[in-house]
């Protein structure tokens, strides 16, 4: 990746770039600010939205300096392996209308065997019978957490049953209870805020 990265004040300017040139281009270097540095330019969640709504996926990331990397954006390949993590992107984007005709063609695309793939989605992600029947006690947890979508369950059932701590597992556990019981998803698959144009 030696092309300079394309810097983007925010994400209604990346998803212009993309609407106008998505079909046509076959890469982009972008500019992603870190964490800490939000203010000087678009961040990596709303980067990643953009791009899964025309059909695009992040790929190799390189340190540009203190407050930034760059990430290489192209489109997706027809066969391309689609993370747990990414289908649930992709469901909360449709849900909020902005899934544009691109991406929902290579969403529709994708394939059972090219889905979930990774090791460590391979591996079943399953609560244990006593963190099972501590959620069940907390029923509009609960029931909150069986009408999520599918990919949701997976990916933060993962989460809570691959920390490598109990006490971090249990804090895990409470954290996506208590998300439940307020009817929103933890923190890291919540929904980044849509910037204003």
């Amino acid at each position: 990746m030696t092309a300079a990265p394309t810097h983007f004040a925010s994400a209604a300017a990346f998803r212009r770039w993309l609407r106008t040139h998505h079909a046509t281009a076959d890469h982009l270097v972008v500019r992603i600010a870190k964490a800490h540095a939000l203010s000087s330019g678009i961040g990596y969640a709303e980067a990643l939205d953009e791009a899964l709504c025309v059909g695009w996926i992040d790929g190799v990331r390189r340190s540009l300096d203190a407050d930034a990397y760059a990430i290489r954006f192209t489109p997706r390949r027809a066969r391309s392996i689609w993370s747990l993590v990414n289908v649930a992107h992709v469901e909360r984007l449709q849900a909020a209308g902005r899934m544009q005709p691109a991406g929902l063609a290579a969403f529709e695309a994708r394939t059972p065997e090219r889905t979930g793939i990774y090791s460590f989605e391979r591996a079943a992600s399953e609560l244990s019978a006593d963190d099972l029947a501590t959620f069940r006690r907390e029923r509009r947890a609960w029931a909150y957490f069986q009408a999520a979508a599918p990919s949701y369950r997976r990916t933060s059932t993962h989460w809570v049953v691959t920390a490598k701590r109990a006490q971090t597992r249990a804090k895990r556990l409470a954290e996506l209870i208590a998300c439940c019981d307020r009817q929103e998803r933890i923190p890291s698959l919540r929904p980044t805020p849509r910037p204003k144009h």
